[in-house]
């Protein structure tokens, strides 16, 4: 709407200023008409000496005045078209810019058995902004609350009123080659180029670093895609060779009038392990054999089940680290999830065993991101008007690796932008 405004406006300044600009040169084509005719009567001797040179002064007077009023609104008329040609420029930068954030407001109570209970208050904020430079390239920056911690911009309520941090979440720039092959370096948003159907593996708030490669293509079956990345998980000058993940992904996002799916085939391989060891262990891995990992991830639903306009659709995960020398080597997820309208639910049960996964990445809610778990989730968002929703989110899931049951429920206020 603004834009539109700033057209019209400018279009208006643009006629009046023009049409302003006619009058002098109409003052001045009558004026030299008029001595003209003052000459022709002098000829022909009917004014005196003494009223023609009257009329020629007057004349003479009005062609002065009428030559300044032209210079004065040439001079008006050019500042008026430097204000439209920047008002222009300035609807164009607009144009190319997005910004959006959000913010959550969070209560989280947990209990450990054996254990104590825990409550916090905490919030989360967000602030990026999209920029579409120059044809085909798109750069991005985010700013987000939190800590140095990969897996939360969460900031508890603590410290006294202290005043929190804030980090650059993520900033990457995007190349799209044609409709069907695009390729984007940095520190990336992951969703575009890495399918998975749940948070098994990777927490929501992990942004990798590196570079990524997306490639779709069309056909009577749906849409075939193929996602491979390199992504630097940690430098130290000391060691020559640091490690990094490389994965190559395959999948098929089908679908009818009334049925939707997505199929996707992922293989990962950690290199340098020694390394990765001693950088990115929360605790839980026994082994870091990474070299190897074959994962599948999907799901399938329905738009409207039975004609009541809920959609459904279940979703699993599952991995198998073909690396490690232990016998706890695999993982999967299994879910079911319901929408309508303002409302949606969602169940599911995961087992991640010890070292199928670096300990590093998995959801962080979800007994602390920890591996050798086993548990179950629940949760309901509901939008209570537009940009505004709650949401109630419960786990109850037990580790395997230090024989403990944690119990985690988080009420949420989210505000977005």
């Amino acid at each position: 709407m603004q834009y539109k405004t700033n057209l019209a406006s400018s279009g208006c300044l643009l006629v009046i200023s023009l049409a302003l600009s006619v009058i002098p040169i109409q003052a001045i084509a009558a004026n030299s008409a008029m001595m003209e005719l003052i000459e022709i009567l002098n000829s022909k001797g009917s004014i005196t000496p003494a009223e023609y040179q009257l009329l020629k002064n007057a004349a003479m007077a009005d062609q002065e005045q009428a030559e300044a009023a032209e210079t004065e609104i040439k001079q008006d008329f050019t500042n008026e078209m430097a204000v439209v040609t920047k008002s222009m420029d300035d609807v164009s930068w607009a144009s190319k810019i997005n910004l959006k954030g959000d913010i959550r407001l969070r209560y989280q109570g947990q209990k450990n058995d054996p254990g104590i209970g825990r409550n916090r208050g905490r919030l989360r904020y967000r602030l990026g902004v999209i920029a579409q430079p120059t044809s085909g390239w798109e750069v991005g920056a985010g700013l987000a609350s939190g800590s140095s911690d990969l897996r939360s911009t969460n900031q508890t309520f603590d410290g006294t009123f202290s005043t929190k941090g804030i980090n650059l979440d993520y900033a990457y720039a995007q190349y799209i080659f044609n409709d069907n092959f695009k390729a984007v370096g940095g520190k990336l948003k992951r969703s575009a180029y890495l399918y998975a159907a749940s948070d098994l593996l990777w927490d929501g708030d992990i942004n990798p670093e590196g570079f990524s490669t997306n490639y779709t293509h069309n056909s009577e079956m749906g849409t075939t895609f193929a996602n491979s990345g390199l992504w630097v998980l940690e430098e130290d000058s000391n060691i020559s060779n640091s490690p990094l993940m490389i994965y190559a992904q395959l999948g098929q996002n089908f679908g009818s009038e009334n049925l939707f799916g997505t199929l996707a085939g992922t293989y990962y391989s950690f290199e340098d392990n020694t390394a990765l060891g001693s950088f990115t262990t929360e605790g839980s891995n026994s082994d870091f054999n990474f070299g190897g990992i074959i994962g599948i991830s999907g799901e399938i639903g329905l738009k409207d089940v039975f004609g009541n306009g809920i959609k459904t659709s279940i979703i699993a995960d599952w991995l198998s680290n073909g690396d490690t020398v232990t016998d706890e080597d695999n993982g999967y997820l299994i879910g079911i999830k319901a929408s309508k309208g303002l409302w949606s639910l969602a169940y599911s049960f995961a087992d991640l065993q010890q070292n199928a996964w670096p300990d590093t990445f998995p959801d962080s809610d979800r007994f602390d991101g920890l591996t050798g778990i086993k548990g179950h989730e629940i949760a309901f968002s509901y939008k209570i008007m537009q940009n505004v929703a709650i949401g109630i989110d419960y786990y109850a899931v037990k580790s395997d690796v230090i024989n403990e049951d944690q119990d985690l429920l988080q009420l949420d206020l989210n505000v977005s932008f």
